[in-house]
C-alpha cells in the first residue's frame, strides 16, 4: 500500500477534503518565503482539523526546528539532531548518515517542470533508496500512477500538482490524485 500526502495545506477546506478523499499524511509549511508558507500557530491551527488516522506533518527549512510541537511528524531539507518522527527531504543527493527505517523524500528542484525522461529517471532512482521513500516532485493525478508502478515508493507527495494556484487545492484534482496512487499501489 502507498501513502498518500497532500502537502501545502492553507485553509480549512482543503483540509477537510484531503482527509475525506484518503490522504493518509497533510502537510503543512512552515518556511518562510515560499509561496505556501504558514505561520507556526495557523498551521497548529488546521492541523488540529485532523483525525488521529491521518498524520499531520510540519515541513521546517531547519532541521533545528524538529520535531515541532502540535504535528505528529516534522520533515526537514537538513539533516535532523535526531531521527525520531522526522522525514528527512532532499532535492538532491540524500545524506549518508540517515538510519534505516527513516523515512526520506525524494524531491525535484523547487519550482521545476521536468520532461517525462527526466522524471522517469527519478522514479528510476526512487526505487532504488534502502530507506521508505516518499516520491515527491511534479506529481499529478495524471502521472502519479505510473510513478508509483515505476519506484514502488512507501509514499507520494504533491502540493502543486493539484493547486489552482499556490495553497488552493481543487477538490477534483485531490481526490483523482488520492484515488489514482491508491489505484496503482
Amino acid at each position: 500500500m502507498t501513502l498518500v500526502k497532500i502537502c501545502g495545506l492553507m485553509r480549512p477546506e482543503d483540509v477537510d477534503v484531503a482527509v475525506e478523499a484518503g490522504a493518509d499524511l497533510v502537510g503543512f509549511i512552515l518556511v518562510e518565503g515560499t509561496p505556501r508558507c504558514l505561520d507556526p500557530d495557523r498551521a497548529r491551527a488546521l492541523a488540529a482539523r485532523v483525525p488521529d488516522r491521518v498524520k499531520t506533518v510540519a515541513v521546517v527549512g531547519v532541521s533545528g526546528m524538529a520535531p515541532v510541537d502540535g504535528f505528529d511528524l516534522t520533515q526537514t531539507y537538513e539533516t535532523p539532531a535526531q531521527f525520531r518522527d522526522v522525514i528527512v527531504a532532499s532535492r538532491g543527493e540524500l545524506p549518508d548518515d540517515v538510519p534505516d527505517g527513516v523515512p526520506v523524500l525524494l524531491d525535484l528542484p523547487f519550482g521545476s517542470r521536468p520532461a517525462a525522461k527526466e522524471l522517469e529517471a527519478h522514479w528510476t532512482r526512487a526505487a532504488w533508496v534502502r530507506q521508505p521513500v516518499i516520491l515527491a516532485g511534479s506529481l499529478d493525478p495524471a502521472n502519479v500512477a505510473d510513478a508509483v508502478r515505476a519506484a514502488h515508493p512507501w509514499g507520494v507527495d504533491t502540493a502543486r500538482g493539484v493547486e489552482t494556484a499556490p495553497g488552493i487545492k481543487d477538490r477534483a484534482l485531490v481526490r483523482a490524485f488520492i484515488h489514482n496512487a491508491k489505484e496503482a499501489a
